[in-house]
């Protein structure tokens, strides 16, 4: 038996007051409100970081890995994903951030724009073989597990592309080799899912990333250390901090900047006819539409489930609008510095084209959703879903403390609920018996 999901959404039981917000937002319906708290079931959670954004007491909460996960290396070396940069406001540029990142303890930086452009690359040559059509991105781990969860049937449609933080933490390893010594590699992240991602990959077998750190938990430290650069009067300067990896610092990343909000993996791609969605409930309204069938001839799924792309990140602090605006400020100009990624020295290729830019495991369902794994079983507790569910009201409160009347006829059935957990069903008898 494979080892439980280390999910990174987690819950505080202490700040929970059973309001049942939560349930009516989580589009797997991972969470059920009993005896007044909220409880996650893991085997459906896709770490999306819905129930962060709308718990108004603040009782889900993201666990990265901790800033302390840094002792014990040689080299430390950062990985910020593109929508750091748009956490800044106007005017803070991209080599000042990096040197500030060093400022803080790291010893080098490495921009994982540099991977998206790779998956860039590895997706065009992709999308020249025949294969299913459309194809949907897998840059977004969140989708990713909402297609194993709730959409099966499209598996095949997963573009099978490593992250951009993978090639990018692949790449850093091949730089410095073993003479390095024990080489620590964090990745500065927005993403509550890519905390699950890294310690369970998908599609590939072990992550070469150590630990995802939160952009919101780096960020004082960050905005202090380019403080202290602008008061010296270094903040601008192209200077070079004291950095003990060495690293490239590639030019003409602007479309892999890009990345980090919606429609900028498409602007990078630049496939006519592809279309982008963002937001956790227009992506599965599309998925919905592509199982059945009805979203006629695309080549080219973007799809990201937080608003506005990765800059809508649970671990992120900007407001995604302004970070959104930002990124392309960012972005255009890495694009203007230098039309191609420089290469990395002596390594022309050094990814050996797109080959290495794949998967190497194929993605399996995750039937959370299967009543019982006895096929006999299963189509009779089905039967009894639909007459419990037939005797609801079919309001869809949830103040049973399950999502809707359906959800809460599969709690019975599966001896987790009661239909004395129903209210409105609980009122009526009582009313009768008076």
């Amino acid at each position: 038996m494979k080892p439980a999901i280390p999910h990174s959404v987690t819950l505080d039981t202490e700040l929970c007051v059973g309001c049942t917000t939560c349930i009516k937002k989580c589009p797997t319906q991972a969470i059920r409100v009993r005896g007044g708290k909220a409880r996650i079931m893991e085997e459906r959670c896709i770490d999306c970081g819905e129930c962060i954004r709308t718990c108004p007491k603040g009782a889900k909460k993201a666990l990265p890995d901790p800033p302390a996960s840094m002792g014990g290396f040689d080299v430390r070396i950062a990985l910020p994903a593109p929508s750091l940069y748009a956490q800044f406001g106007p005017g803070k540029r991209r080599d000042d951030i990096m040197a500030a990142l060093c400022a803080i303890g790291f010893d080098d930086a490495f921009d994982v724009a540099w991977g998206a452009v790779r998956a860039t690359e590895a997706t065009r040559e992709l999308l020249r073989r025949p294969g299913p059509v459309p194809r949907i991105s897998s840059a977004c781990p969140v989708v990713v597990r909402l297609v194993q969860l709730r959409f099966p049937s499209l598996i095949p449609h997963l573009a099978p592309v490593l992250p951009p933080v993978e090639l990018a933490a692949r790449e850093v390893r091949r730089l410095l080799g073993a003479e390095a010594g024990r080489v620590g590699l964090f990745f500065v992240s927005p993403c509550t899912a890519k905390v699950t991602a890294i310690k369970a990959p998908l599609g590939y077998g072990r992550s070469e990333v150590d630990a995802v750190l939160a952009i919101k938990d780096l960020l004082p430290a960050l905005k202090a250390a380019m403080g202290t650069m602008g008061a010296m009067g270094t903040m601008g300067a192209r200077r070079e901090p004291s950095r003990r990896g060495g690293l490239p610092r590639p030019s003409g990343l602007g479309p892999g900047i890009g990345w980090a909000r919606a429609d900028g993996e498409l602007e990078a791609l630049q496939v006519p006819g592809a279309v982008s969605v963002d937001g956790i409930a227009n992506v599965i309204a599309l998925l919905e539409e592509l199982e059945n069938h009805t979203l006629g001839d695309l080549p080219y799924i973007e799809a990201l489930a937080c608003p506005g792309g990765c800059v809508g990140g649970p671990m992120a602090v900007s407001n995604p609008h302004v970070a959104r605006s930002l990124i392309r400020t960012v972005a255009m100009a890495a694009e203007i510095a230098g039309p191609e990624p420089e290469a990395s020295p002596g390594s022309p290729g050094s990814l050996g084209g797109a080959s290495g830019c794949y998967w190497t495991e194929s993605l399996q369902p995750k039937p959370a959703f299967v009543l019982d794994r006895d096929m006999v079983k299963a189509l009779d507790m089905a039967e009894k879903m639909e007459t419990i569910a037939e005797s609801l009201p079919g309001l869809d409160c949830g103040a049973c403390g399950s999502p809707d009347c359906m959800a809460l006829a599969e709690d019975i059935v599966k001896g987790l609920a009661s239909e004395s957990d129903c209210l409105v069903r609980l009122k009526e008898r009582s009313q009768k018996a008076i």
